[in-house]
């Protein structure tokens, strides 16, 4: 299992409880308006304290569950990734990518303005290490339900495994961080991991 399912998982929990919670949410204050309307007098506060611990229960259990799920997904993910990892490094700067690898392989965009590439092994843990140079910056892989903020001078350390080779997608700042903004995007292209090792030592 990836990163990417691991979160899948929690999505295909998150929603349906979100859109059930959602809905009774709905039921709730149409009924309230409607019996508000009918009524003559309000009842008693012990009616009321009755409905609100109700609800209060209710909604306390379904937290409970979430917490709990979450937890267990990420103890599965780090479980999952601790082995040791490839290691790289990212620079966010104003508004550019750096990758920066093993043996002193370095990426970044091309002078004819193409997104850096960020190259990684398949079904392996990659351990990211990413600092900003200016300003508040994102990393973001819509593809893997994955993002991390990165904060200028402090480096943040995460990580992530990727699907089977041929998974090409595409990455992001996802916070606005000036006025090409838009500008920072890159690439992400996943290797066998012999073909990976090739292309390290190949620069």
């Amino acid at each position: 299992m990836n990163t990417r399912d691991v979160y899948d998982g929690l999505a295909a929990l998150y929603v349906p409880i979100a859109a059930a919670v959602f809905a009774l949410v709905v039921l709730a204050l149409v009924w309230f308006v409607w019996a508000g309307r009918r009524r003559a007098q309000p009842r008693g506060a012990d009616e009321h304290n009755r409905v609100e611990i109700v609800y209060a229960g209710v909604l306390a259990a379904i937290v409970a569950v979430l917490v709990v799920a979450t937890f267990r997904a990420l103890d599965r993910e780090n479980a999952r990734a601790a082995g040791t990892p490839v290691v790289v490094r990212v620079v966010a700067a104003k508004w550019d990518w750096r990758f920066e690898y093993p043996g002193g392989r370095v990426e970044t965009s091309a002078p004819d303005g193409a997104p850096a590439q960020l190259t990684v092994p398949a079904g392996e843990p990659v351990e990211f290490r990413a600092t900003s140079v200016d300003v508040l910056h994102a990393f973001w892989v819509p593809a893997m339900k994955f993002q991390r903020q990165i904060e200028p001078g402090r480096e943040t350390t995460f990580r992530l495994e990727f699907p089977r080779p041929g998974f090409a997608t595409s990455g992001a700042c996802s916070f606005f961080c000036g006025l090409e903004h838009a500008r920072m995007r890159f690439s992400v292209r996943i290797l066998p991991r012999d073909e990976y090792d090739a292309w390290v030592r190949g620069r």
